[in-house]
């Protein structure tokens, strides 16, 4: 079996900084905001959980920054490169198309790729689904089903398709409709369908907006938080989301709907905010409360389109007490569990155990949250 595998050495860059992406220009935004890369590491992670499972496969991989790099510093044993991309520097969307269509000469079996929605989309511009393809989650946004939950689930996965224990299934390539967000509304667009591997756990579904709740349902559940939890002299960093942008409907203020804005006595003081602003915003202050929602239908509470939240900001917070989750009914309905994925497994683990979820006018659920890297340790 030959796996293909690559990195877009830029995705989720944009994410810590408060940018919703890193595509095309947004790339130089993100540096001068002062953004690191994310993908490395993600693919690091993803490689030695690999070789902790004994995975031995044949891996044909892109070059330098895009591969071979990481696979060279873990020291797996098979692997082979090739030469894409062929330039130094800054890589592109060409490169990983480029990349692909290798891949396809080769026959490999599938593409692992370590990512976000763009990254998907860009590989299915070249296979039209034909070939089945694992996302290591690394981008700003994954909305598409093609992800695994965490880089070490996508290594056991792979290990378990290997074996043939793990069948392939159709699933969607999909992206935010970048044009309804800027008008307020919420919006997937199915870009295509793939096949991908599936898992009970490993494998995350797609993003769903229609599980969100209804107007009315967001309503009650942001007048309960304002009437029980908004105290004077506190400041609150307001996650994205609908549900947490209904809190500032009700008070008559504006807030961005994939951003992070801070609230004090119950006013705006700043918007979209990234991981520099928030922990300035914490030192100016003094402490600070986080509020944020759930991921529709996957049941992430950190690390999809919310990367503002960073470790860094988390720690200085003090941790899971100075957080409120909040969501409606309809939304949790069908979550059995929630997600953390800040991209350090050690917070990550010490973040699970049982949470308070605000689903309505008096009423709150108890949840099991559960760190990415190892959901099934947790379950």
């Amino acid at each position: 079996m030959i796996i293909g595998f690559l990195v877009n050495p830029i995705a989720g860059m944009g994410g810590s900084v408060g940018l919703k992406g890193t595509d095309g220009n947004l790339y130089f935004e993100a540096i001068r905001r002062g953004a690191k890369p994310v993908a490395p590491n993600k693919a690091i992670r993803f490689l030695r959980r690999l070789i902790d499972v004994n995975f031995s496969e044949n891996i044909l991989s892109a070059s330098g920054i895009m591969g071979c790099r990481y696979l060279k510093e873990v020291e797996y044993p098979n692997y082979e490169c090739i030469n894409v991309p062929r330039h130094k520097g800054l890589t592109s969307s060409e490169d990983t198309k480029e990349a692909v269509r290798e891949f396809l000469k080769r026959k490999v079996n599938l593409i692992v790729f370590i990512g976000g929605d763009g990254t998907a989309k860009d590989i299915y511009d070249v296979t039209n689904g034909r070939v089945p393809v694992l996302g290591v989650p690394s981008g700003v946004k994954m909305y598409s089903g093609c992800f695994a939950a965490s880089p070490e689930a996508a290594a056991q996965l792979l290990k378990l398709y290997v074996e043939g224990t793990v069948s392939t299934d159709i699933t969607e390539i999909a992206d935010a409709d970048e044009e309804a967000i800027l008008r307020g509304i919420p919006k997937v667009n199915i870009y295509g369908y793939t096949l991908s591997l599936r898992h009970e756990y490993l494998t995350i579904p797609s993003k769903d907006f229609s599980s969100s709740g209804s107007p009315e349902e967001k309503y009650e559940v942001a007048e309960y938080f304002i009437n029980e939890y908004l105290r004077d002299n506190e400041l609150y960093f307001l996650g994205p989301g609908s549900t947490v942008k209904a809190i500032t409907d009700i008070l008559g203020l504006s807030k961005t709907l994939l951003g992070v804005d801070a609230l004090y006595n119950k006013k705006i003081i700043a918007l979209d905010l990234g991981e520099s602003e928030i922990l300035g915003l914490i030192n100016n202050y003094g402490s600070a409360y986080i509020v944020i929602t759930v991921i529709g239908r996957q049941g992430y509470i950190f690390g999809r389109g919310n990367q503002q939240f960073t470790p860094r900001v988390i720690r200085s917070i003090g941790g899971k007490d100075r957080i409120y989750v909040i969501a409606t009914r309809s939304k949790m309905r069908s979550i059995k569990y929630l997600i953390i994925d800040t991209g350090d497994p050690k917070l990550d683990e010490d973040l699970s155990g049982y949470w308070r979820v605000i689903v309505g006018f008096n009423e709150e659920k108890i949840v099991k949250v559960v760190p990415a890297c190892c959901i099934e340790k947790f379950i």
